[in-house]
């Protein structure tokens, strides 16, 4: 997920998991930053559903998918109400039409209802509790 290299305007070059190509990836018709905030509402789904929503058995049939768009797809309980809103509303056909690339930019996701009682000070600061703490036994644990 996201673009590693420096773009000023739009890019024409494209790779990446299938799963994860925003429609303007797809089409070849240049893409911005704007496809980062698609690939979050992926993950997104993905987390809590356990599949990515336009999953299919072959790149192409994928594809497809996601030419027509976010409103095809059926989503598991795990992913309704607030946590849909918010994954329409970074899976918009249209790059300008997505949550943070609209007037208020990243204040839309953060304002969103999925993330009230979010407490965002906490996190820029690092001073958050983490929601798990692993224990670790050695310095071999998490190799």
């Amino acid at each position: 997920m996201g673009l590693a290299k420096v773009v000023v305007g739009k890019t024409y070059t494209t790779c990446g998991t299938p799963d994860y190509f925003a429609p303007e990836l797809i089409s070849s018709s240049g893409h911005n930053h704007a496809v980062d905030w698609w690939c979050l509402g992926i993950l997104m789904f993905e987390l809590l559903g356990r599949h990515p929503p336009f999953e299919s058995g072959t790149p192409m049939l994928t594809y497809k998918k996601v030419t027509k768009g976010i409103d095809i797809v059926r989503f598991p309980k795990q992913c309704r109400g607030d946590a849909e809103s918010l994954i329409k509303g970074l899976l918009c056909a249209h790059p300008s039409e997505r949550l943070p690339m609209k007037k208020g930019d990243v204040s839309n996701i953060k304002d969103h209802p999925w993330y009230s009682g979010f407490n965002w000070d906490a996190m820029f600061d690092l001073s958050m509790t983490p929601p798990y703490l692993p224990t670790v036994r050695s310095n071999q644990d998490g190799r």
